[in-house]
């Protein structure tokens, strides 16, 4: 892709309409779909290679508990100076980079960290063992009274 960039007259506009795209080894997303938008390269004023990104779709991530997969849209609007040296400030783009990765390279650092799904699932308590809301647990603990504490009630003092 960055041989294709070179001192390019015009505007160089990829669009970009992908139906799914597969990540592995990622702990954050699992994969893309539904990708719509361009991403453009141009030299500005000063000859420096700028790209622009204008991509939405929905990044599958899992969820932060059950890791069951949670669609999450997403919309990437941005625009940076590319640089071929990763320790520049900038794009960083890699030399035979295909336009899949590209897209892979763009959202994924997008993914969210924590992903929860809007419906719940209960779950299910037994042998003493229950799983619930953090919330549920301090209304539970909020009045009780520490059972190594306990015996101490009933201490009358006496005259």
């Amino acid at each position: 892709m960055l041989k294709d960039l070179v001192n390019i007259a015009d505007k160089k506009i990829y669009h970009v309409s992908i139906k799914n795209i597969e990540i592995k080894d990622n702990i954050f997303i699992t994969g893309i779909s539904e990708i719509e938008g361009e991403i453009s390269f141009y030299y500005d004023y000063d000859n420096k290679l700028k790209i622009e990104i204008d991509l939405l779709g929905t990044m599958h991530c899992p969820d932060s508990f059950t890791l069951e997969d949670v669609e999450v849209p997403f919309e990437i609007n941005d625009d940076q100076f590319v640089v071929t040296n990763q320790f520049e400030d900038g794009f960083y783009l890699i030399d035979c980079i295909e336009l899949e990765e590209l897209i892979k390279y763009i959202v994924i650092p997008e993914a969210p960290i924590s992903v929860e799904k809007t419906k719940k699932t209960i779950y299910h308590s037994e042998d003493g063992c229950s799983v619930f809301r953090e919330e549920e647990y301090e209304k539970f603990t909020k009045n009780r009274i520490d059972p190594r504490l306990e015996k101490l009630l009933e201490f009358k003092e006496e005259d």
